[in-house]
């Protein structure tokens, strides 16, 4: 039976989905309905922990070292490019609809503030017209008004304001109708092509933009996890202290930790995330119910990612841009039409998207770093990855997962070692100890075989 696929790519959710467990208050009930009718793969990673370079991974199922596309390098016009997934199944007649932020795309918020607007305009990068037989692209973003609204920096003075802060805000989005908001339109578009007998086989692609920063969405929202009563991650205050250089510069610049503690809205900042999850989930839920109200539901496999992770203070870290566990984990689930549910433990990486769907669309994948997930859904036969997952942030720095270890090298020769086992914070770096060097030796060994690329740090 021929198949269709309905492809969510939701920005930045790291694992606080229900399903995964990683924060107590998340409140995700169309996502968890989802994982328990398909396979939902625990311990999924991204290809890099930034939104271009994950999404043309996973788009290709290749990883940075063999795109070349560490974070906004050309993709397009390198020679012997890989042919995205939608160019594949365009080439089998599989009609292709997209719709919000598939490929990279960013808001101009500086210039928002510059100028006071009350709206931030789309810019779209990535995307290319000959992909799709039909896409909506993100519309502008209304913007509550006295930005920012956590008070952290005065955008009258912009100037003084550093451009990582230009959109680092948290808050109840412009009082008013949620259908102007562009995930809101986003989804619309997409639950119409659903219910109007879209030509079959499709790829319908769907990108979520939140719970990107910033995090506004509507009051309700917000109401669904009350201040006085928030979780905030455990941590460390010498969670740095056995970290390696460069993944210490990364942790603290821009000096996230320090900004937000001094004004003491941690709270709040996890708050707004949360917020802009349980938001982004009932974008999920519309599509899920417009796809069973509509004639191809029995003939559609819905998948559905984050694009990257993202640290809330775990590891004194903000954001992405770091090689741990919290920026570099993301929901995955395959959920197939036949409802067959697996819960997967071995680790799998965005990659093994590309020749998943496309062995089940019937094509050969021919992916360079990718693996078909069919043998590890498959509950019956419990087959391992055929290569541990690697994650690459920026030229020369890897971080190798499987079950029971993470082994993180860094160009400028730092280690890291996690045992996951008893380590799931990754607070102890087993790396500088001289009885874990040959386990460190092994693993440097296997990120060497999937990443064949200079060693800058003897350059």
């Amino acid at each position: 039976m021929t198949q269709n696929f309905l492809f969510i790519v939701v920005d930045d959710l790291n694992g606080w989905i229900g399903a995964l467990g990683r924060h107590p208050q998340s409140k995700t009930p169309n996502i968890d309905a989802l994982a328990r009718r398909g396979s939902l793969f625990v311990n999924a990673y991204c290809s890099a922990p930034y939104c271009n370079a994950s999404r043309m991974g996973m788009f290709s199922g290749s990883l940075p070292s063999a795109t070349g596309v560490y974070q906004n390098e050309s993709f397009w016009d390198a020679p012997k490019r890989p042919l995205t997934l939608f160019e594949q199944l365009r080439t089998i007649g599989y009609h292709t609809f997209g719709a919000g932020k598939v490929f990279h795309g960013a808001y101009d918020y500086a210039t928002a503030a510059r100028s006071a607007a009350s709206v931030a305009k789309w810019q779209d990068v990535e995307n290319r017209a000959q992909l799709w037989d039909r896409f909506h692209t993100l519309t502008d973003e209304p913007l509550p008004p006295g930005r920012p609204l956590n008070g952290l920096h005065d955008f009258g003075d912009l100037d003084r304001v550093p451009s990582w802060y230009h959109h680092f805000d948290w808050g109840p989005s412009t009082a008013g109708d949620d259908k102007d908001l562009p995930d809101n339109l986003t989804v619309e578009t997409a639950t119409q092509f659903l219910l109007n007998q879209p030509p079959e086989p499709f790829v319908a692609a769907v990108g979520l933009y939140k719970p990107h920063l910033p995090w506004h969405a509507p009051q309700r929202f917000f109401d669904l996890h009350p201040l006085e009563d928030i979780v905030v991650p455990v941590i460390r205050d010498d969670d740095l202290d056995d970290a390696p250089p460069l993944a210490r510069e990364w942790a603290l610049n821009p000096p996230d930790h320090a900004l937000i503690t001094s004004r003491g809205v941690w709270k709040n900042a996890v708050q707004g995330y949360l917020a802009c999850i349980s938001y982004a989930d009932e974008q999920v839920g519309k599509m899920l119910a417009a796809l069973e109200k509509s004639a191809a539901a029995r003939r559609t496999t819905v998948v559905l990612c984050g694009d990257n992770g993202f640290h809330l203070w775990e590891k004194l870290h903000w954001r992405k841009f770091a090689l741990w566990e919290e920026s570099t984990r993301v929901p995955l689930i395959y959920a197939a039409p036949d409802g067959t549910h697996s819960r997967v433990l071995e680790p799998v990486s965005l990659v093994d998207i590309y020749p998943t769907i496309l062995a089940a669309a019937g094509i050969d994948p021919e992916s360079r770093n990718g693996f078909d997930l069919a043998p590890i859904m498959n509950t019956e036969i419990q087959a391992r990855r055929p290569a541990p997952v690697v994650t690459t942030w920026l030229a020369g720095n890897h971080s190798l997962r499987t079950r029971g270890w993470r082994f993180t090298r860094y160009r400028d020769g730092g280690r890291e070692l996690f045992d996951h086992s008893v380590d799931p914070r990754e607070w102890t770096n087993l790396a500088p100890r001289r009885e874990y060097w040959k386990i460190c030796e092994g693993f440097s060994a296997l990120i060497d075989i999937q990443c064949p690329e200079p060693d800058i740090s003897k350059a």
